[in-house]
């Protein structure tokens, strides 16, 4: 390992310490961002950064890619580590073992990202002077508090400061708390060209029955369970057909299997609702072809 660490290790001497100014954010949906940025003299030449996450929280190392990395970064010396005959610049991702040499093997709540710079030739040489995108990762199990992440330099591989080379100064530790991904809180998507009429509606639920849209009103099975549109549906829809908004009986809404006006644009439920309800009534699920996914985020039922 020591071998390895020499590719990131630079001794010379400079009159003062600049300082790298390292900035992580909540990049949305579970990801976690860091960047920085410095403020004179040399520029790094590697990183090493621990990683600490709190309230159950993990890396996800089936994320595809399991990092992003800026570009200059293109020594990932654990990765190398783990991967002797094979590894080549470029190759691997910084993600590695918090106490330990080597790539980081399982899901972790503690664990490092190091990664170094090297030129077309293997020499070592000088990262950015700042960058937007130095490691962005993956984390899942993320509480729906959200998870606080601390970074502090990783002093298995490098200083404290967290950067390897002669700019020794940073203002680590920090940290930042990520949230968990936000998923639709809605079945229908606001694109669709119903969602007003579905708000107006108050969200009727069976909107979303995956079969709604060929007649199947109540989500249910029928004739002694086989059948997915059957008799229910029937009544339901013979409650509702013809009818305008103001007038249709509870739950008639359900009926409206185009989720448009007719008859001139005052019938919720008409003509095109009933040739799809005649197409499907009395066929079992396997017979009923799933509605279109286009408009909705998710089933129901």
């Amino acid at each position: 390992m020591k071998s390895l660490m020499a590719m990131l290790v630079l001794v010379v001497a400079v009159p003062a310490m600049a300082t790298v100014n390292f900035t992580a954010v909540d990049a949305g949906s579970g990801k976690l961002t860091i960047a920085y940025t410095t403020t004179d003299g040399d520029l790094p030449r590697g990183v090493a950064l621990r990683l600490a996450l709190s309230d159950a929280a993990v890396v996800d190392l089936a994320a595809v890619p399991v990092a992003v990395v800026d570009p200059a970064f293109n020594a990932f010396i654990d990765y190398a580590y783990s991967n002797p005959q094979n590894f080549a610049v470029g190759n691997g991702h910084p993600l590695a073992k918090a106490t330990e040499a080597g790539a980081l093997a399982a899901d972790a709540s503690d664990f490092s990202l190091c990664a170094g710079v090297l030129d077309q030739n293997g020499g070592q040489a000088a990262g950015p002077a700042s960058t937007t995108n130095l490691f962005t990762i993956q984390l899942k199990s993320i509480p729906v508090a959200g998870t606080n992440v601390t970074i502090s330099g990783d002093t298995l591989r490098g200083p404290a400061s967290g950067v390897v080379g002669s700019v020794l100064n940073s203002n680590l530790p920090i940290t930042v708390k990520v949230m968990p991904p936000v998923g639709p809180d809605e079945c229908v998507k606001t694109t669709a060209t119903f969602y007003a009429d579905w708000i107006s509606f108050g969200k009727p639920d069976c909107w979303c029955f995956k079969r709604q849209c060929r007649g199947d009103v109540n989500g249910i099975k029928e004739l002694i369970g086989v059948a997915q549109i059957g008799a229910t549906d029937l009544n339901i829809f013979k409650g509702a057909f013809g009818k305008a908004a103001a007038s249709l009986p509870a739950g008639g809404i359900c009926a409206d299997l185009n989720h448009a006006k007719e008859l001139i644009g005052v019938a919720r439920v008409g003509a095109t609702d009933l040739a799809q309800f005649k197409l499907y009534y009395g066929k079992s699920e396997a017979q009923i072809p799933e509605c279109p996914m286009t408009d909705y985020n998710f089933w129901i039922k």
